[in-house]
């Protein structure tokens, strides 16, 4: 396994949990979709994940941004669900969100406040 991979493999266990990345990488290696994972693995979370200069919360408000802005509700979910990972507070992602609206359109940040209220009311 590669030195990017592992690194991936535990930052992406950080920000979203080591049962998210079980699940990932759960089953027959040469199975439809496996190969996805490790190039997703260590690709985004080795190597952009993996940069320095950004710290996790930073980069966590930026990825959240963009999920919203490009309305991947599913993936904006789950980050919304790793923000106690990351320090990103609820004002980090409501201001956030309010970038988007203002950026994306006010839709997106709609949507984006629909995702996380019903996420942080499940995480109480």
């Amino acid at each position: 396994m590669s030195e990017q991979l592992e690194r991936g493999k535990r930052k992406r266990a950080q920000v979203m949990g080591q049962e998210y990345v079980d699940r990932a990488f759960n089953g027959d290696p040469e199975a439809f979709g496996a190969d996805y994972q490790r190039f997703l693995t260590e690709y985004a979370w080795g190597a952009a994940w993996g940069r320095g200069n950004l710290t996790d919360r930073e980069r966590h408000m930026v990825t959240l941004g963009i999920l919203a802005a490009l309305g991947r509700e599913r993936e904006f979910e789950g980050h919304v669900r790793a923000t106690r990972n990351t320090g990103v507070s609820e004002r980090d992602l409501s201001d956030v969100l309010h970038q988007v609206a203002i950026y994306a359109g006010v839709p997106a940040g709609l949507s984006g406040f629909t995702i996380a209220k019903r996420v942080l009311g499940e995480q109480e």
